[in-house]
């Protein structure tokens, strides 16, 4: 089996941990490759074992790995997608991170996670992306969303943001911005701002206002073959364009075009790891005394 391993630098228990989980890996025969900031992280004893290293999407391919493990929380993941793009790698989550909806498999039960793996106990749960373009080639933070894209105010609040699905005209959204949401960024910032959440496999994405300055205007649920045009206007005629964690301060002369993507990413969902079952331990849904009869 052939696995490269993603992570965002870390020290201490983190760096000890991703050594923990080469090392195992070595031992279970499997080809490691990683991503070149961590090489220096690692003993030379296991530096020297390596099959290689990888700096872009170019390099990972080259390397024909089966899957890539992200280490890390959801922010890792996003580039730990953003690394795979429309190759069509399978991800797994490992979460060292604090909630992570999307790294379901965590230090105490990774072992485990790779026997399914080498049984081909799993499946593959792909997951849509948004994205973005603009009407007169202004530079974007970034083109591909898997969580969310959002606007937000450039020094004072924006005055209003207009929007067409499809050619119609939608809702003029006055307040502190908007978010356009993915399935998986349902449970991110939008649900922060009081927006649904969404099954991971729903062919839909979600429009939730940031302090709507309306009170009647609450987020709606749009299909993913509804194609957007934003069109941003601003007292400072400046306001800030999020790509997931990307950002970039833009002029309000632009109009953006969001659409879903033409790929998707495939996540690796183990047994006994449903999305129903992710959120009710992520935000301890059915912690109830009602639900727990033999206590009484």
């Amino acid at each position: 089996m052939k696995i490269a391993l993603y992570s965002r630098p870390v020290n201490g228990e983190g760096s000890d941990f991703i050594t923990e989980v080469v090392l195992f890996l070595l031992e279970r025969n499997a080809d490691i490759a990683v991503f070149q900031t961590l090489t220096p992280m690692l003993p030379e004893t296991v530096q020297s074992r390596l099959s290689g290293t990888f700096a872009n999407q170019q390099e990972l391919s080259d390397l024909c790995p089966d899957f890539l493990f992200s280490i890390g929380g959801d922010g890792t993941f996003i580039d730990a997608a953003n690394l795979v793009g429309d190759s069509g790698l399978p991800i797994l989550g490992i979460n060292t991170g604090r909630i992570g909806f999307l790294t379901n498999v965590n230090r105490s039960n990774f072992c485990e996670a790779f026997d399914f793996l080498q049984k081909t106990d799993f499946q593959i749960e792909k997951r849509s992306l948004l994205q973005i373009r603009s009407d007169n080639g202004a530079e974007l933070p970034a083109t591909f969303a898997l969580n969310d894209i959002s606007i937000h105010p450039h020094g004072e609040s924006i005055n209003s943001v207009h929007v067409e699905a499809n050619g119609e005209r939608l809702n003029t959204y006055w307040g502190d911005g908007l978010i356009v949401a993915t399935p998986t960024g349902s449970t991110a910032y939008s649900l922060s701002c009081g927006g649904p959440i969404l099954v991971p496999s729903a062919n839909v994405m979600v429009l939730t206002p940031i302090a709507s300055h309306s009170l009647t205007v609450r987020p709606i649920v749009l299909p993913t073959d509804n194609e957007l045009k934003i069109k941003v206007e601003s007292r400072s005629h400046r306001f800030i364009l999020s790509v997931d964690s990307h950002r970039l301060t833009m002029n309000d002369d632009v109009t953006l075009t969001v659409s879903r993507a033409p790929y998707t990413i495939q996540t690796i969902r183990l047994p006994n790891a449903g999305f129903y079952s992710v959120i009710r331990e992520k935000l301890l849904w059915g912690l109830d005394k009602r639900n727990f009869s033999n206590n009484e």
